[in-house]
C-alpha cells in the first residue's frame, strides 16, 4: 500500500476549507448570540419573587450580579477549608448598600484552583438570594457573619487549617484596587497574551509564522495604550489616519507602513486590529500583526533587494474595514489575495491572525465580566503606572546628564550605496531620557529605510533596559511620557514617502546595537556587546518538475552578544521568542536538502564572556530556481565591549559543478539555481564582554572540545595553551602566556570596532 504524504499546498487548501467552516459557524453563532441577547428576560425583582440558588446558577452568578448591580458590588473570599475530596468556602458579598456572608461547598476533581471557584460561586448565589429576598421584604441590612445553620461537614478531619483569603473584587468607584485583584488581572492578560500567539501557531500554514513565529501580539486599553504585547501600541496613529465608527464585530486590517506612522514597517506585514466591546462598551483593542510569505511586487518574497520605490514592493492595504459588524467584505479580500503569489498561504495565515485576536479578545471580556468593566479600567492604569514608577528609576539611576553618542553603520542599501550611519545621542533631564538620532545618514535609495514608529522604539528602549537592569517589570506603554525621541525627517530612519522599505530589517536590527552602545557610556559593565546586527534571510522559488510552484522564506539568525552575566548564544534570533524552521519541514515541504547546519567555529568575539558564534548553513538545490538573499554585516564587524573582541562578519558562495565557490554579495535576488547546485550561507557572530585573559581557562577548554573555539585562538585570542592531542590545559604555559600578553598588549579599549567601515562602500580601517 502506497502511502502518499499531503503537499505542503495541499495541506494549505485544507486549512482554508477548515477555516472557511469555522468562520461560518462563528458567524452564525454571533449572529443567534445576538438575537438571544436582544429577547433576554430580565430578572424578576418584583415583591414576591423570591430568587433562589437556582435560579441565581452558581455558575451564572457573575452575569446576574453584573445586570443588576453593575459596578456597585465586590466579593471576599474570608477563608476555606478542605474536608477530604469537598472544599468549603466563606464568602462575603457586597451589593446594593447590603452586606451578606455565606458558605459554598464544591468537589475537588484534580483541580483545586477550580473547586474555589465553584465553591465561591455556589457562596455568591446564595448570598445574592439572600440579598435579594432581603430587599423584597425590606428587612434590616445586616451583615451575617455566621450563616444560619453553616455547619463544618461531618466526616473526615479538615486537611488544612482554616485560612483566610482574599479573592479578587471589584473596585468600587473612587476606591483604589487591591493588589490581589491587580495581580489577577495582570496574569489574566500576560495569560491571554500567550494565549493569542498558541492559536495562531497552531492554525498558520506559513513556515515563517507557523516554525519561526514571526508575528507580534496586544493588547490595549480603550485609548489605544499597550497593556501588555511586545511592539508598542500603534492604536492611537492607525485610528488618526483614518477614522472609523467602530462596533462590534468589526475587524481593521491594514499593511502600510506610511499610513500608519510605522507601526508595521513593510507591506509583507499584514495587521489586524479588533475593538474590543463589554456591555456596548469599548474596553480596549487586541491586535496582532504578522509577515506574509509574499504580497506581490518583482521577486518571489515581496522584499526585492533593488527596489528603489515602495511601489515595487508589493500591495500596500490601507486601513480597511475587513469584517463590519461581524461582516465579511469578501470583495476587499479578494483584491488583496488576488495581489500575491501565495493566496492560500496568506489566506490561512490571516484567519489564523484573526483567530488569535479573538483569543485576546475573549479573554478580556471574560475579565470585565468577572470583575466589572471599571475594576477592569483601574487595573490597566495601574499596570501603566507600576511600569511607569519602575522606569523612572532606571532611568535615573542608568543614564548619562550629559549627552553621550554611539554610531554604528549598515554596509550597504543594496544597489551600491553605502555605507550608512546609525547615529544615537542619550542623556537625560530629571527623570525625563532624551534619544537623538540626529546624524544618521539620509534616507538610502535603496530599501534598506526603517519606518520607525516612535511608539516602538519606545518600546525598544524599555525592552533593552528592562532586560538589561530589572526583568521583573512588565512591559507596557506606561513610560512612554518619559521617553522623548528626535528622528530627523528624511533621515534612514524617517524617510520620506515613496522609500522602499523591505529590506528595513538590517537598521531595524542594527538599531539595538546602538542603542546598546549609546547607554554602555554610562555603564559598561552593565551593557551588551553588539549582536550579529542584521536579519538574514534565505528565499528560494521556482516551479517543480512535476508543474507544482514552491516558494520558501527562511530566517536565519546569529550571534548573540557577550553579557554581563555571561556568554553569548550560539546562532540565536535577536528576537529572543523565534524559532527557527526544523530541516525535517524544510526537507518535506521543499525541493532542498540541508546538507550542513552548524556553529561557526571562532567567529564570536574572545572575552571573559564569549560572543555567541554565528551558523553556517548549505543548502543542496533539488529543483531549478532563483535565490534572494538579504543579510548584512559583511564588513562592519559586531564590536565588543571591556575588552572583549569583535564578532566575525557574514559570509555567502554559490557552488556549482566544479567551479568551486563563487562570492555572493549580502543583497541580492535572481540567482539562478539548479540541482545539485550548494548556497552557503555563513552569519556573523557577536562581540565579546570583557577582558578575555579573565576568562577561566576550563571555559576555554570546553569551549575546544565542543568546537566552538579553535585551540590557535584558545592560545591566541585567551591565551590558553592545549595539548593538541588530550586537549588538556598545559598550566605552566598558560600562566606564563597570559603574562607575556597582559605586558604587551596595552589598556584594553572600552569598545572594539575591529575593521570599521568609514567612508565609501568597500573601505575600512583597522
Amino acid at each position: 500500500m502506497t502511502n502518499k504524504s499531503l503537499s505542503l499546498d495541499e495541506l494549505v487548501r485544507a486549512n482554508k476549507d477548515q477555516f472557511d467552516r469555522i468562520f461560518n459557524d462563528q458567524m452564525q453563532q454571533t449572529n443567534l448570540r445576538g438575537s438571544l441577547e436582544a429577547t433576554r428576560t430580565e430578572i424578576d425583582v418584583t415583591r414576591g419573587s423570591q430568587p433562589s440558588v437556582v435560579s441565581a446558577s452558581d455558575s451564572n452568578i457573575v452575569n446576574i450580579l453584573n445586570q443588576q448591580y453593575s459596578d456597585d458590588w465586590s466579593h471576599d473570599l474570608i477563608e476555606h477549608t478542605t474536608t477530604g475530596n469537598e472544599i468549603r468556602v466563606v464568602c462575603r458579598l457586597q451589593a446594593g448598600g447590603m452586606t451578606q456572608t455565606r458558605s459554598g461547598t464544591a468537589q475537588v476533581n484534580g483541580n483545586i484552583g477550580i473547586a474555589v471557584q465553584r465553591a465561591t460561586d455556589n457562596a455568591l448565589a446564595q448570598c445574592y438570594a439572600e440579598i435579594n429576598e432581603a430587599n423584597i421584604t425590606s428587612a434590616k441590612k445586616t451583615e451575617i457573619r455566621t450563616p444560619a445553620g453553616d455547619t463544618t461537614p461531618t466526616g473526615a478531619p479538615a486537611s488544612t487549617a482554616t485560612m483566610p483569603l482574599q479573592s479578587g473584587r471589584r473596585a468600587r468607584p473612587g476606591q483604589p484596587i487591591d493588589t490581589v485583584t491587580l495581580d489577577l488581572i495582570e496574569n489574566a492578560l500576560s495569560n491571554a497574551r500567550h494565549e493569542m500567539d498558541a492559536v495562531l501557531f497552531r492554525s498558520a500554514m506559513s513556515p515563517v509564522i507557523r516554525e519561526q513565529h514571526d508575528e507580534f501580539p496586544m493588547i490595549t486599553d480603550p485609548k489605544g495604550r499597550m497593556i501588555v504585547g511586545q511592539f508598542g501600541s500603534y492604536v492611537a496613529e492607525m485610528l488618526r489616519e483614518k477614522r472609523f465608527d467602530l462596533a462590534p464585530g468589526d475587524i481593521i486590517l491594514q499593511s502600510d507602513p506610511y499610513q500608519c506612522g510605522g507601526a508595521v514597517s513593510h507591506i509583507n506585514d499584514w495587521l489586524v486590529l479588533m475593538p474590543i466591546f463589554h456591555d456596548d462598551t469599548l474596553v480596549g483593542f487586541s491586535s496582532m500583526f504578522g509577515h506574509m510569505m509574499d504580497v506581490g511586487g518583482s521577486v518571489a518574497g515581496s522584499m526585492p533587494t533593488t527596489a528603489q520605490s515602495i511601489f515595487g514592493e508589493g500591495i500596500r492595504i490601507p486601513p480597511i474595514k475587513l469584517y463590519d459588524r461581524g461582516q465579511l467584505n469578501q470583495a476587499a479580500l479578494d483584491l488583496v489575495l488576488n495581489n500575491t503569489r501565495t493566496p492560500d498561504m496568506n489566506y490561512s495565515d490571516l484567519m489564523a491572525i484573526i483567530a488569535g485576536s479573538r483569543a485576546g479578545e475573549k479573554r478580556v471580556i471574560e475579565i470585565c465580566q468577572r470583575f466589572g468593566t471599571q475594576t477592569y479600567f483601574q487595573a490597566c492604569e495601574e499596570l501603566l503606572l507600576r511600569t511607569n514608577r519602575a522606569m523612572r528609576q532606571l532611568i535615573v539611576q542608568n543614564l548619562p546628564t550629559e549627552p553621550k553618542s554611539f554610531e554604528d553603520y549598515v554596509d550597504d542599501d543594496g544597489c551600491g550605496n553605502g555605507p550608512f550611519k546609525l547615529k544615537l545621542t542619550v542623556w537625560r533631564e530629571g527623570e525625563d531620557a532624551y534619544f537623538d538620532w540626529t546624524g544618521t545618514s539620509d534616507q538610502a535609495p535603496g530599501p534598506i529605510n526603517f519606518y520607525l514608529h516612535e511608539g516602538m522604539f519606545k518600546m525598544f528602549i524599555g525592552v533593552y533596559m528592562i532586560m538589561v537592569f530589572d526583568p521583573q517589570i512588565q512591559f507596557n506603554d506606561g513610560f512612554y511620557d518619559l521617553i522623548h525621541v528626535k528622528m530627523p525627517k528624511g533621515s534612514l530612519l524617517q524617510p520620506e514617502f515613496p522609500a522602499a522599505l523591505g529590506c528595513r530589517t538590517h537598521a531595524l536590527a542594527r538599531q539595538f546595537d546602538v542603542l546598546g552602545g549609546a547607554l554602555g557610556h554610562n555603564a559598561p559593565e552593565m551593557a551588551t556587546a553588539a549582536g550579529y546586527g542584521s536579519s538574514p534571510h534565505f528565499l528560494y522559488s521556482g516551479v517543480a518538475r512535476d508543474g507544482t510552484s514552491f516558494q520558501l522564506m527562511e530566517i536565519l539568525y546569529g550571534g548573540i552578544p557577550g553579557r554581563p552575566l555571561g556568554d553569548g548564544i550560539d546562532g540565536h534570533s535577536w528576537w529572543p521568542l523565534f524559532e527557527n524552521i526544523p530541516t525535517e519541514y524544510l526537507e518535506t515541504y521543499f525541493p532542498i536538502v540541508i546538507e550542513s547546519y552548524t556553529s561557526i567555529r571562532d567567529s564570536g568575539g574572545a572575552g571573559k564572556h564569549r560572543g555567541g558564534n554565528g551558523v553556517e548553513k548549505i543548502y543542496q538545490i533539488l529543483e531549478p530556481g532563483e535565490v534572494s538573499i538579504h543579510d548584512d554585516r559583511h564588513q562592519s564587524h559586531p564590536w565588543g565591549i571591556l575588552g572583549g573582541k569583535p564578532g566575525a562578519c557574514s559570509a555567502k558562495w554559490l557552488i556549482q559543478g566544479d567551479s568551486g565557490r563563487k562570492p555572493l554579495p549580502s543583497k541580492v535576488d535572481h540567482v539562478e539555481v539548479y540541482p545539485g547546485d550548494k548556497i552557503i550561507f555563513q552569519t556573523a557572530g557577536a562581540g565579546g564582554w570583557g577582558d578575555p585573559l579573565e576568562r577561566g581557562n576550563e571555559a576555554v577548554r570546553k569551549d575546544v572540545v565542543r568546537r566552538l573555539v579553535s585551540i590557535e585562538v584558545a592560545r591566541e585570542a585567551y591565551g590558553v595553551v592545549l595539548d593538541p592531542v588530550t586537549l588538556q590545559t598545559e598550566t605552566k604555559e598558560t600562566e606564563a602566556l597570559r603574562q607575556r600578553i597582559r605586558s604587551t598588549r596595552g589598556v584594553p579599549t572600552v569598545f572594539d570596532f575591529g575593521k570599521q567601515v568609514t567612508g565609501e562602500l568597500g573601505s575600512v580601517t583597522s
